[in-house]
Parts: structure tokens; C-alpha cells; sequence
């Protein structure tokens, strides 16, 4: 057990080191020709004269200086000779219908989906009087919006999808953490978890203002998520203990799952150029989360399950 625990920490701070080192500047958008190009489409393709983009186009906010960026980015690319770049800090994805990046797109939508299909199984498969029932119950709705969240912000990359993205990933980061805390410490009452609700809204709220109203800071922002998720790790590992000790057989399953999860997020330090022009590292990690979320609701309600006839055989 202590064995998983130190592995799970190392290769959590390690993801983190990776990410941090691997913070670049997009190399497309400096390049002369990259430049030209755009400034030669916008003379051309925007004239008054011009004709108006295609209503797929424009139903998603497309603008003709936008579409200029986009097309520039293609051809460039199309004329590198294998030499991909990135522009304004992602790969130059094939836009299908005016979407961005729509296997990013579809991914995120199977994440929520397998969110919502979780729903009956949380409602019907613990115990009324449990008190994760609830909790879990909140977790399929913001596990939902935020994949939902996520799939909006690759349609179409504007600032307000962006900090919608950021801040209901964080949220869901943080809600991990707030379950492994109220399993760990079995709170059973509003009462007795209105303490850590508040602990955790606090800083949550002042991470959202901060970002907000004084610097959207994207290292700040990963280096916070971090530390929340390594702080989910321990948590985690200590209920898989605590279930270790009374006997469950699928106690190791929560540890697994993180160090599963630790993986998926991992693929995100070795960025590499799309595939097919179309899957990249971020979009292979919401692939490697789909399987992951069916399996800890299926870990959790059974958890549920095996702690209430725990408490029945203590009644008997």
C-alpha cells in the first residue's frame, strides 16, 4: 500500500514537472510567411465587395479575418514539408462544419455522456439513507457540465469558452477531491460536511476572482489543479486503506483508478502534432478518461453498497 501511495506522488509531481517545462510560445505565429499570408487573405477575402462566409461559418462566429487565420494556418502547414507549428497555442486542426477541433469535440461529448448514463445507476443502485447517494448524484451533474463545457470551448476557442472550460475542469478537480474527503472521514450529515463545502468554496471562489479580474494565468491555473489532484491521490489512497481494513475485495480500486487518471493526464506532457489532422495528445487524454468515468461510478456505488451492509451487520 505504502508502495502505490509513493509511485502515485512521484508520478504525479512528475506530470507536473513535465507540464511546467513543456509551457512554449506557439512558433506559427511568428513566422514572415504565416503573417503575409493573413494580411494578403484579409485584403482579398474581405473586401466590402467579397462574398459573406458560409452560414455554417458564421453560425459559429466565424469572421472573415478569423477564417484568413484559419486558412493561412492550413496552407502553411500544407507547404512545411512534415514541419508542423503551432498557432496561437494549438495545432493547426482540420475544421469540419466551422468546428475548431471536433475530435476534441466528439471525445468530450462521449465523457458527459457516460456521465449522464450514470445517473440511474447512482439513483437506483445505493441505498437512499446513504449519504453518497447525494453526493454522487452531483457529481453526474457537474461531471456533465463540465465535459459539456469542454466541448463548447473546441467548438469555437473565445475567451469566455476558454475560462468556462478552466474553471468547471477546476471545479470537477476540486468535487474529486470533496468526495474522497467526506468517504474518508464518513460524513453522513449536511451538517457535519458543511465545514469542508465551505473549505473547499472559499478557495475555489477566490481561484475564479483571481483569474478573472486580475491575470488568467495558465501555469497559476495548472500548478493549482495540480496540487488539488495530488491532494485527491492521498485522499483516495487512504480510503482504498480504509477499505483494505475492513475487508472489501475491491479495495484496491480506487488507487488504481487514480494512478489510471495520473496516466491519462500525463499524455498532455508529450504534445505532439495531430494525427489524421485531428487527434492529439489533449484528445487521446479525453479518449483514455472515457473508460476511466464508467469505472469509478461502478467502484463507487459498490462502495456505497459494501459500507451499508457493513453497517447492517453491526445493526445485526
Amino acid at each position: 500500500m505504502r508502495g502505490l501511495l509513493r509511485r502515485s506522488l512521484v508520478s504525479s509531481l512528475s506530470i507536473l514537472l513535465l507540464l511546467v517545462l513543456g509551457a512554449v510560445a506557439s512558433s506559427g505565429d511568428r513566422q514572415p510567411a504565416f503573417k503575409a499570408c493573413v494580411q494578403t487573405c484579409i485584403s482579398k477575402d474581405c473586401a466590402p465587395d467579397a462574398p459573406p462566409l458560409p452560414i455554417t461559418l458564421r453560425a459559429l462566429w466565424w469572421t472573415c479575418e478569423s477564417n484568413c487565420d484559419y486558412k493561412c494556418q492550413r496552407q502553411i502547414t500544407a507547404q512545411g514539408q512534415g514541419v508542423v507549428h503551432q498557432y496561437h497555442g494549438k495545432w493547426p486542426f482540420v475544421r469540419i462544419l466551422g468546428v475548431q477541433e471536433p475530435a476534441s469535440v466528439i471525445l468530450s461529448l462521449l465523457n458527459g455522456a457516460m456521465h449522464v448514463r450514470s445517473w440511474k445507476l447512482v439513483r437506483r443502485g445505493i441505498p437512499v439513507r446513504h449519504p453518497m447517494r447525494q453526493w454522487l448524484s452531483v457529481f453526474v451533474i457537474i461531471g456533465t457540465w463540465s465535459w459539456l463545457c469542454s466541448a463548447i470551448f473546441h467548438t469555437r476557442d473565445f475567451p469566455i469558452t476558454e475560462k468556462l472550460d478552466y474553471f468547471s475542469a477546476g471545479f470537477n478537480v476540486l468535487y474529486i477531491f470533496f468526495l474522497g474527503t467526506t468517504r474518508m472521514l464518513r460524513l453522513s450529515t449536511w451538517q457535519q460536511t458543511r465545514v469542508l463545502a465551505v473549505c473547499c468554496a472559499i478557495p475555489y471562489a477566490l481561484h475564479v476572482a483571481y483569474l478573472s479580474l486580475v491575470k488568467f494565468d495558465y501555469g497559476y491555473n495548472m500548478t493549482a489543479n495540480a496540487i488539488v489532484g495530488l491532494l485527491s491521490n492521498f485522499i483516495w489512497f487512504v480510503v482504498a486503506y480504509q477499505a483494505y481494513r475492513n475487508g472489501q475485495p475491491f479495495w484496491w480500486k480506487p488507487a488504481a483508478l487514480m494512478l489510471l487518471m495520473d496516466l491519462a493526464f500525463s499524455l498532455e506532457a508529450f504534445d505532439f502534432p495531430p494525427f489524421l489532422e485531428a487527434l492529439d495528445a489533449h484528445a487521446l487524454w479525453h479518449a483514455a478518461t472515457i473508460p476511466i468515468i464508467t469505472q469509478w461510478y461502478d467502484y463507487l456505488v459498490k462502495d456505497a453498497k459494501w459500507d451499508s451492509h457493513l453497517e447492517q451487520q453491526r445493526k445485526d
